[in-house]
């Protein structure tokens, strides 16, 4: 079965992501960070009230927190370099599929569609499914046209890439871009062997 689709998760691959920093900076809160965000993926909480929420538990403001945790992601750009590349080969769609609402991507998206990156973008929050429940993994590959075993899920999440390989993909866990290269590039050449 030939590879057609690279599907790459945003927060934690495209994205350094300020999630972790928040947890670092507050261990006493880990629960009710994971809590609220596995709200927020849902589409159950906007990021305003989860702001809110956090700063009501801690000495700081809404704003210091979208300051300082949101304001702290960034792109991760040999991760950007590395999608430019594929889609510049003209062999493979790609995918961004995110456990996210949309009010977190903000600016992100836009970043994305200017440089017309992904084919298909599919965020938890629109549809009330979470990775790691292969349902999201096989409505990507519909929404790619393709069959999931035709599809590559980046992730740096083990829980995740495992729903994706139930649900048919090919999966490689996110270490680092050179890591994540070298393994969807040896996935490629298997394909074609």
């Amino acid at each position: 079965m030939t590879i057609k689709a690279i599907i790459f998760d945003c927060f934690g691959v495209m994205i350094k992501s300020g999630h972790n920093l928040l947890r670092q900076d507050f261990p006493e809160l880990v629960n009710l960070v994971d809590h609220l965000q596995a709200k927020s993926d849902m589409g159950l909480l906007t990021r305003f009230d989860f702001n809110q929420t956090v700063a009501e538990k801690t000495s700081l403001t809404a704003k210091d927190i979208e300051d300082r945790y949101w304001g702290s992601n960034k792109y991760n750009y040999p991760v950007v370099e590395m999608a430019e590349n594929y889609k510049s080969v003209g062999n493979f769609k790609l995918g961004l599929l995110s456990n996210i609402s949309r009010d977190w991507m903000g600016e992100i998206l836009s970043f994305f569609d200017e440089k017309k990156l992904f084919d298909e973008v599919i965020l938890s929050g629109d549809i009330n499914i979470v990775k790691p429940d292969p349902r999201i993994f096989i409505l990507m590959a519909e929404k790619l046209h393709l069959r999931p075993e035709e599809c590559i899920m980046i992730d740096d999440v083990a829980d995740n890439i495992n729903g994706a390989r139930i649900a048919g993909m090919h999966g490689v866990v996110f270490f680092s871009p050179d890591q994540a290269k070298e393994d969807v590039n040896n996935l490629l050449d298997l394909n074609s062997a």
